[in-house]
């Protein structure tokens, strides 16, 4: 049973820029007039706008936390799943690494921003030949619901940090 819920959307908002909450809110709308609609082959597509926002969110956290730079946030070569991935949290770009160091609790963050990244994003939009990942409208509404819990734990976390 999928978790995404009304809260779930409203409790990101306050999270996002205006652009970002437009793509959710795009997201919110589609699923309600698809509530009769039950032969689509493949729901990737509702993940889309969800993961879209998570990127700019992720790319306006990391900014504002100070992991990275202006020049690296207006960068067209700036990749957010090369740097939140653990697999390289010893090179020296490592976001994941940098806030496993910021905080008692940012290395549960990280993973918890990386999940987001991999199942929200990477496994849907990358095409892999033995390995379309077709996901159905449950399966969708779950991915959906992984990238805002994660918005929302990193806006927390932001809002801890402004509170020290």
């Amino acid at each position: 049973m999928s978790q995404l819920s009304p809260q779930i959307f409203k409790a990101t908002k306050p999270y996002l820029n205006q652009h970002q909450m437009l793509l959710i809110e795009d997201v919110e709308t589609v699923l309600k007039r698809l509530q009769s609609f039950d032969h689509i082959s493949d729901y990737s597509f509702l993940v889309s706008p969800v993961a879209k926002a998570y990127e700019g969110f992720l790319k306006d956290f990391f900014l504002e936390i100070k992991l990275i730079d202006r020049y690296s946030y207006e960068s067209d070569r700036f990749r957010v799943g090369k740097t939140l991935n653990p697999s390289l949290r010893f090179k020296r770009f490592s976001i994941f690494q940098k806030l496993a160091d910021l905080d008692e609790h940012g290395e549960e963050l990280a993973e918890i921003l990386w999940n987001a990244w991999k199942f929200g994003r990477n496994e849907l939009f990358h095409y892999f030949p033995k390995n379309l990942k077709k996901i159905d409208r449950e399966e969708a509404e779950n991915r959906i619901f992984l990238v805002l819990n994660a918005m929302i734990k990193a806006g927390q976390f932001l809002d801890s940090l402004h509170s020290l």
